[in-house]
C-alpha cells in the first residue's frame, strides 16, 4: 500500500529559520518555506486507518509533556533528496523521540509505521547530485529550540500539509 495521507509528528522552524533555510541556493524555491519540517515521529497513514485512531492519538499527545531541545544542522547532503543534516548526534532530538515514543506506547495509542527517522530537513525532494557541503564555511550552522510539536497530515503528491494539532514543551522530559 502506498502512503496517501501519513500522519506525522514534527517540528517546524521559526520564521526567522525558514526565511535561513529558504535562502539557501539549494532549497527548492517551488516549495513554500511554511512546509518546512523535521519529523519526529512517523505514525500511521490516515487514509487506511480505522477512525478512531486520530481522536486517540490527539488524545495521547494531549497528556505529553517533555522539555524543549536544540536542533542544529550544519551540513547539506544529497542522498535521495537534498536534507540539511548534521553529523553530531543529536541527543536532544533522540531522546525526545525516545520519549515521545514511550509515552505513546504507554497511552496505547495507536502506532503503525512507529518509525523515528534521524531528525534532518529537506530542502529539495528531487535531489541535485551536487553531494555534500558543511555550513559554517560560508553560510552559518542553522538551528532552533524546538518549543513545541505539531501533528501533522501530509496530502501526498499535493505539496499540502493538515495540521490536526499543537503542544507545547515546557516539561520534563520522562
Amino acid at each position: 500500500m502506498r502512503a496517501r495521507n501519513p500522519l506525522y509528528v514534527m517540528a517546524k522552524p521559526p520564521p526567522e529559520v525558514q526565511a535561513a533555510i529558504a535562502a539557501l541556493p539549494r532549497n527548492d524555491r517551488g516549495r513554500g518555506p511554511e512546509l518546512l519540517h523535521v519529523t519526529l515521529i512517523s505514525l500511521y497513514d490516515l487514509h487506511y486507518a480505522p477512525p478512531e485512531w486520530l481522536p486517540a492519538t490527539i488524545a495521547a499527545l494531549d497528556s505529553f509533556a517533555a522539555a524543549p531541545f536544540a536542533l542544529r544542522f550544519d551540513r547539506i547532503e544529497n542522498r535521495k533528496a537534498v536534507t540539511l543534516r548534521t553529523r553530531d548526534p543529536l541527543a536532544g532530538a533522540r531522546a525526545f523521540q525516545k520519549v515521545l515514543v514511550n509515552h505513546l506506547l504507554r497511552e496505547k495509542a495507536p502506532i503503525m509505521d512507529g518509525t523515528t527517522p534521524e531528525p534532518h530537513i529537506t530542502i529539495n525532494y528531487r535531489g541535485d547530485r551536487l553531494g555534500s557541503e558543511t555550513l559554517g564555511k560560508k553560510t552559518p550552522p542553522i538551528g532552533w529550540t524546538v518549543d513545541e510539536i505539531i501533528l501533522m497530515e501530509s496530502i501526498v503528491g499535493k505539496t499540502t500539509h493538515v495540521e490536526h494539532g499543537r503542544w507545547p514543551l515546557c516539561g520534563d522530559a520522562g
